[in-house]
């Protein structure tokens, strides 16, 4: 009996030292491994691509997700690789809010000073200050101006988007960097107040400029941004209705659009837009001369 515990000790330390690594797959441990070796492109691709099928998993508990999260920010920050680090710690500052999160936000402000990225550095510093008010000892370049606590962020905002159509009328094009940088602008925003009542309003408003310039992922991260963090904002079932509509008239993935108008019939059966979006499951992909059948028939049918 004795002989057959020992045994069963054993075997339990062997597999636990073969797999050490938590939540973490031994073939993303391999793959980190061989980069270290050999990096590539290709393999920093294929590892981001890993980590995000692996954050898939909606079984993740918090802990999980904030391991996995910590581990590949960390592994492509190591490896000089911000964009992909970007990525996983906004998603840190999002998931964990508060307290927790003030040494993530200062890596990201450590990140945008490092990119050259100085005017949304400092932004994240003067949102910073005003959010975090009992930080004595960070960012004190800015804490010692008044502006920075008194920052009014809204006002700041309306003036970053008068760029966007600054040389409309002259070139008849919208500013795409000063787009962009808005879109920054609202992110950070909600990144350290994401509890502040304007913070949902921000997300859209960005959404709206992503989707002017015609940038669709990011529009639909941010739209998904709201119905992840903020399902009880006025404008969420807007949200959803608008993936919906650019995967239908602009993008014509119609499959991925009628499986978004379905989640929006389910989920807002009461909203005002219920008709519409029936409406636009009924036409979907139909050109406007066979659309104008349909209405014309349908017209005769009531007329019997």
């Amino acid at each position: 009996m004795k002989t057959t515990f020992l045994s069963l000790l054993i075997l339990v330390f062997i597999i636990s030292c073969n797999n050490n690594h938590g939540v973490i797959p031994d073939e993303i441990v391999k793959m980190e491994k061989d980069i270290k070796s050999s990096p590539s492109d290709k393999s920093f691709l294929d590892l981001n691509n890993k980590y995000k099928e692996l954050l898939k998993n909606n079984r993740l508990s918090d802990e999980e997700r904030k391991e996995i999260l910590s581990r590949a920010y960390k592994f492509f920050m190591d490896s000089g690789k911000d964009s992909y680090a970007l990525t996983y710690l906004t998603e840190l500052i999002k998931d964990f809010p508060g307290e927790q999160s003030m040494k993530w936000i200062k890596d990201m402000v450590s990140v945008f000073d490092k990119k050259g990225s100085s005017e949304l550095s400092l932004l994240m510093k003067k949102l910073y200050v005003k959010n975090f008010p009992d930080d004595k000892e960070s960012f004190t370049d800015v804490r010692s101006g008044i502006d920075s606590i008194d920052f009014d962020f809204d006002k700041y905002l309306k003036g970053e988007g008068e760029k966007i159509f600054a040389d409309l009328e002259t070139t008849g094009k919208l500013n795409v960097k000063a787009a962009k940088d808005y879109v920054n602008d609202c992110e950070a925003f909600v990144l350290i107040a994401p509890a502040d009542s304007l913070s949902p309003e921000y997300l859209f408003k960005a959404g709206e400029v992503a989707h002017t310039i015609k940038s669709y992922n990011k529009t639909f991260e941010l739209y998904d941004w709201i119905l992840d963090k903020y399902a009880g904002y006025k404008k969420t079932p807007t949200a959803l209705f608008l993936k919906g509509y650019i995967l239908d008239n602009e993008l014509k993935k119609y499959d991925d659009a009628k499986k978004i108008y379905n989640q929006f019939l389910q989920k807002y059966p009461n909203s005002e837009l219920v008709d519409d979006v029936k409406t636009l499951i009924k036409y979907m992909g139909k050109s406007d001369e066979e659309i104008l059948k349909m209405i014309e028939e349908n017209k005769g049918k009531q007329g019997n």
